[in-house]
């Protein structure tokens, strides 16, 4: 199934960025059934836990958080207060924040580009207050877990349709599957080929489900944090410099990643070590 893997993203690189018009689907299908051989007995629809999904262990005290009060509880309840201080209702883009949170993200062929929901979040921001917001924790990532969270039990559904969204979703793919840094690894040897083994004492999450818990909540961070928080903290890890948060890159490689996640739960157990 590796081989299937690589050979379906070779084919994308090597076409190029507008004809790597890759079938999305398929690729999806092949991903799923990557991890389905890995890890037979987990169900498609546990992959909303992350890494809990493999390991009993954690699983236990995963559980035991989520049944307390969570840590992120009032992080998410104050982005809720904050959502409605800002005005952020009255752009029409997260009017209906469930509807907000399934559609991106989405690419938009007008300005030619994806757009995440913190990229949305932060615009409409801007537009209601005159003031920049940050893009990686603090407002937006407590505005976007409570956006989520009204959209919980709602199923990823990314559409790649246009040429110029079969062209990101593309150019997405080849950052995961990219080598980079001092150790010369991608996103996909840690989280599609090794998922589920150990680096040092960690177990090493699945990407399949990365996305349906976003923003998430971690032990390490102590707070909130977005999808683009975690990939630089990746980036660092494998001793690359890290991208900025909303670049055009980080932003078509979530398109990916997101899509990978089609047909999963979005959930609000945000909570990872």
């Amino acid at each position: 199934m590796k081989k299937l893997i690589t050979a379906v993203v070779s084919i994308g690189l090597m076409a190029g960025a507008t004809s790597a018009i890759a079938d999305m689907e398929a690729d999806r299908k092949a991903f799923v059934g990557h991890f389905k051989s890995i890890q037979p007995s987990v169900e498609f629809a546990d992959y909303t836990n992350g890494v809990y999904a493999y390991d009993e262990g954690s699983r236990g005290q995963f559980e035991e958080i989520l049944d307390g009060i969570p840590p992120y509880e009032e992080a998410v309840e104050k982005g809720a207060a904050e959502f409605e201080k800002f005005g952020l209702a009255k752009c029409a883009a997260l009017a209906d924040p469930a509807a907000a949170r399934v559609k991106h993200p989405y690419y938009d062929d007008a300005a030619g580009t994806v757009v995440t929901l913190e990229g949305t979040i932060r615009k409409c921001y801007n537009e209601q207050t005159g003031k920049k917001m940050g893009p990686m924790k603090g407002k937006v990532a407590r505005i976007s877990a409570w956006i989520s969270d009204q959209a919980a039990g709602e199923k990823v559904n990314v559409k790649v349709e246009s040429d110029g969204a079969k062209a990101a979703y593309a150019r997405g793919k080849a950052t995961f599957y990219a080598k980079r840094g001092q150790f010369n690894m991608s996103c996909a040897d840690c989280h599609v080929y090794n998922a589920g083994k150990k680096a040092r004492a960690d177990i090493l999450s699945p990407a399949l489900g990365h996305t349906t818990h976003v923003p998430m909540y971690r032990a390490k961070w102590g707070s909130l944090g977005t999808l683009h928080r975690r990939y630089g903290g990746c980036y660092k890890n494998m001793r690359a410099k890290p991208l900025m948060a909303q670049s055009p890159e980080y932003r078509d490689m979530e398109f990916f990643h997101q899509a990978m996640s089609n047909g999963l739960e979005i959930t609000d157990a945000r909570y990872r070590k």
